[in-house]
């Protein structure tokens, strides 16, 4: 039996129809249409289609007498067999349509890692998705970002794994990626198929590729502007002094078009055929090089200082193996950049420090005890930096 509903997105009406339209119900479903049009101020008029299963030439018809009567008119999430309808009577051509996404469900599937925005699962032996933990619209504008981020860091040669496929998880929206057989980089460290030193040279050769990778500053955003946006929670948070030197160093690093992860661990990289893949990819923007390494700092040492446990639920290996896997990186990652690894330790230290005291901050920790001994612990060890770094650019 047919139905409908009807809400407001913005100023468009957004009419949802269901089962049938046909030459049985074509009439009613225009009155119904119209009728909901008078009662709200709609500019524009967006036909869901979602859960249509079939329409007649009948229902065809109510379409374009619809789509005359509004200033502009959508159809969206029409299913391939609708779909198909639509594209061979040519209302593809005419109109805005857009087809349904494949329906997944991720209930008694395998978490590989959480990000900054979503989470990651395996589909099947060949495939993951990343769910995006936004909902509507802002998860769709997400995917669209990361998918075209993604395309710039595979144009420019870096090792990134590109999403095929945008499917429906519940209320979620997920990108799928085709990586056969694929396990992330923390998995072959916790499972010891990879040796941390293994690991972190190979985090290090793709970290120097993309940080001597230059991008459009017009594509990506500013990694050192979101950083400078971040630190601004910390005035008034902590001694003045402190915090004016540390948003002074910052904000004169150089806007360099380097390209940066943003969000750079082992579990974010997926290995395939022993070789290495970038996944998670919405993070990535421009800037200098040592705006990369505080956040991977903090992933295998920094986080996990007081509460090894912390590094250990996240990266699922001994925090011991993650330190080893951060020196071995940051020795490699100087050699190939020629650049003096006490330098970049101590930077990346700094960069680390800063964020973990952003973080506690932004996220109201400083009321619990862990939150108080990070942050004694952070600020001592920024003041002892402060006298020994000028300038944080590497």
């Amino acid at each position: 039996m047919n139905r409908e509903r009807f809400w407001m997105r913005g100023s468009s009406l957004v009419a949802a129809l269901s089962g049938k339209l046909d030459a049985n119900n074509a009439e009613e479903v225009e009155t119904s249409v119209k009728e909901a049009l008078k009662g709200n101020a709609a500019s524009s008029l967006l036909l869901d289609l979602d859960e249509l299963s079939y329409v007649s030439s009948a229902g065809l018809r109510v379409f374009l007498r619809l789509a005359k009567q509004v200033g502009q008119f959508k159809i969206e999430n029409a299913s391939s067999v609708v779909y198909e309808v639509l594209d061979m009577t040519g209302f593809t051509d005419m109109f805005d349509v857009s087809k349904a996404f494949r329906r997944v469900s991720i209930d008694e599937l395998d978490i590989i890692g959480r990000g900054a925005k979503g989470a990651v699962y395996r589909l099947d032996p060949e495939t993951i998705v990343k769910v995006i933990y936004d909902t509507g619209n802002e998860a769709l504008a997400d995917i669209s970002r990361e998918r075209e981020l993604a395309r710039t860091a595979f144009i420019a040669d870096i090792p990134t794994a590109i999403s095929y496929d945008v499917v429906r998880v519940n209320d979620h929206y997920g990108a799928v990626y085709e990586l056969l057989n694929a396990s992330t980089l923390a998995e072959l460290v916790a499972s010891g198929s990879w040796t941390a030193e293994r690991a972190g040279k190979a985090l290090a050769e793709i970290m120097a590729q993309m940080h001597e990778t230059h991008v459009s500053s017009d594509v990506m955003p500013s990694s050192r502007d979101l950083q400078l946006d971040e630190l601004t929670a910390l005035d008034g948070a902590i001694d003045d002094t402190i915090y004016h030197r540390i948003y002074d160093l910052v904000a004169s690093l150089p806007d360099d078009d380097l390209l940066i992860h943003g969000d750079y661990h082992a579990g974010n990289v997926m290995v395939q055929d022993g070789e290495p893949l970038l996944i998670d990819m919405d993070t990535i923007a421009h800037g200098n090089p040592v705006l990369e390494l505080g956040p991977v700092y903090n992933a295998y040492v920094g986080f996990g200082e007081i509460d090894h446990s912390i590094a250990e639920g996240f990266l699922g290996f001994s925090y011991e193996t993650g330190v080893e896997l951060w020196e071995t990186m940051a020795a490699r990652y100087a050699e190939l950049r020629e650049l003096d690894v006490n330098d970049v330790l101590r930077k990346s230290e700094f960069m680390g420090r800063m964020r973990q005291i952003r973080r506690i901050v932004s996220h109201g920790d400083l009321e619990t005890s862990h939150g108080k001994l990070v942050m004694e612990c952070c600020l001592q060890r920024l003041s002892e930096l402060l006298d020994e770094i000028d300038k944080l650019d590497l």
